[in-house]
């Protein structure tokens, strides 16, 4: 039996859709549908009834279902106690970093790391935002760089700085000058955001969620990087937020950065699992900590992170 298989499964029957199912995991229907389809052979159930316009878990697939997640669990599980084995035995660790990382600071810390723990070896990665956290309970990161908003009890949280966010727009776009713009005016825009399988919590904080006073936001198009965040503004005529670092280090000719009248900070931090995490995961944590705190000003508007959170 294939994992993958399994994978696909738990996927539909979340989403209960072939067609989300398949753009989260970034497949074509007609091939979830033959994976779906082979694995109902290989079990002799079905799993799902479906028509043109529903899908629903069967009564076997629903019994299926919870031990198909606690097999996938154990094996990432498993998948991780290994990668933490391998890691410890190499001197190895991988750091995921999720757009723009630390921004300016982001080659100071690593650098740090490097000249202050030079028997390990660093591993350096690109995040895609479709995979969410779950790289870093898989075994592709020991810790990671983000820039959203972080309180997930799963994840060892250190805040280091925040930054004031800018409105993105396309150039073409006659807002899009000098002057300073209050978000509100563009809630009634298509937004561009991040997939949904980023933690709730994150996905509100890039959309302004909170100050849309309970009305949703029209999204347009959903990025996994910088660089379609960039272009679906560009090129798809969509809104987005980023930190006012992004377009510094990222510069595109179809985008404008807007700042905005009142300044609405985003956190920066380093993450790793509250259990099970590498001895190095805590150090470069800790290195961070201290090369942010003298050399914050390499970052301009930021500040110190919010006591708050």
């Amino acid at each position: 039996m294939e994992l993958r298989n399994l994978r696909h499964f738990v996927a539909v029957a979340d989403a209960l859709s072939f067609r989300v199912a398949a753009a989260r995991l970034h497949l074509t229907q007609p091939a979830l549908t033959r994976s779906i389809a082979a694995l109902e052979r290989e079990l002799g159930v079905r799993l799902f009834a479906r028509d043109k316009r529903h899908v629903a878990l069967t009564a076997d697939g629903t019994r299926l279902l919870e031990r198909a997640r606690a097999i996938l669990s154990g094996a990432d599980e498993l998948s991780y106690t290994a990668h933490v084995l391998s890691a410890a035995s190499t001197r190895r660790l991988r750091v995921g970093v999720y757009g723009n990382g630390l921004a300016e600071l982001t080659h100071p810390v690593l650098q740090t790391f490097c000249d202050r723990h030079p028997d390990t070896a660093l591993e350096v990665r690109d995040a895609d935002f479709a995979y969410g956290i779950d790289p870093l309970f898989s075994g592709q990161f020991d810790v990671a760089l983000l820039r959203s908003p972080v309180n997930l009890p799963i994840l060892h949280t250190v805040p280091l700085f925040q930054e004031p966010m800018v409105v993105l727009l396309p150039a073409c776009d006659p807002r899009a000058g000098a002057a300073p713009v209050d978000v509100s005016d563009f809630f009634a825009d298509p937004w561009v955001t991040h997939p949904r399988s980023i933690p709730a919590e994150w996905g509100a904080s890039w959309l302004f969620a909170e100050q849309r006073g309970g009305a949703s936001a029209t999204i347009g198009g959903y990025a996994r990087n910088e660089a379609e965040f960039f272009a679906a503004v560009a090129y798809r005529r969509l809104v987005g937020l980023v930190p006012a670092s992004a377009p510094r280090k990222a510069c595109h000719p179809g985008v404008r950065a807007v700042p905005t009248r009142v300044a609405h900070m985003l956190p920066a931090a380093v993450v790793y699992p509250a259990t099970g995490f590498l001895p190095g995961a805590a150090a470069f944590a800790e290195i961070a900590a201290s090369v942010v705190a003298r050399s914050l000003h390499l970052v301009p508007g930021a500040e110190p992170p919010n006591p708050t959170r």
